[in-house]
């Protein structure tokens, strides 16, 4: 079963980044001068042909490479700040690269967002968390956490797929369907 992951957006580095990832994204022909991997490279100019690519990324410190490490793709991100889902998105790539992350974000007093997830072009918009969502979401999420199973069963349950949950339980609408391979 595919997994729901919060980044929440509750520090100025976070902040400074996010409108960029979100809105304009990255040049791709940016990125791939600091990846070594051949396979990385070739999935990334497949996945992004457009050219344009969007990154989420978090620190490697406390639990953060233990809940990366399970994301997978087709799983869902979604964007937290200040009670409200800010932004939603599927994972389609995963690749831990301290050297990519120094070149696209600031650097940190406590190391690069180098745990980065390559996404599909995220919705944004803000949909506050109101009593009626608290059987899928939290009100409050700090740093990067992986939704509870509970809770993703509840979404599964009532909304039959991420993809139905984000488009009736949020409200957004995606640029593309994804479809997560089982």
């Amino acid at each position: 079963m595919a997994n729901v992951f919060i980044f929440s957006i509750d520090d100025a580095a976070a902040k400074a980044s996010f409108g960029i990832t979100i809105e304009k994204g990255y040049e791709l022909e940016t990125v791939l001068p600091v990846i070594h991997e051949e396979i990385q490279i070739e999935n990334l100019r497949r996945t992004y042909p457009d050219g344009k690519c969007y990154v989420w990324g978090v620190q490697e410190r406390g639990g953060n490479f233990s809940t990366w490490d399970i994301m997978a793709e087709g799983d869902l991100v979604l964007g937290y700040y200040d009670r409200s889902i800010v932004a939603a998105a599927y994972v389609l790539m995963k690749i831990n690269n301290p050297l990519l992350a120094a070149q696209l974000w600031s650097k940190s007093l406590e190391g690069p967002f180098s745990l980065m997830c390559f996404t599909s072009e995220p919705y944004a918009g803000e949909v506050p968390i109101v009593s009626q969502m608290l059987r899928y979401l939290d009100l409050n999420f700090t740093g990067f956490t992986k939704l509870d199973s509970k809770k993703c069963d509840n979404i599964m349950s009532d909304y039959g797929s991420f993809e139905t949950f984000v488009r009736l339980g949020l409200g957004y609408d995606f640029p593309f369907s994804f479809r997560h391979s089982e």
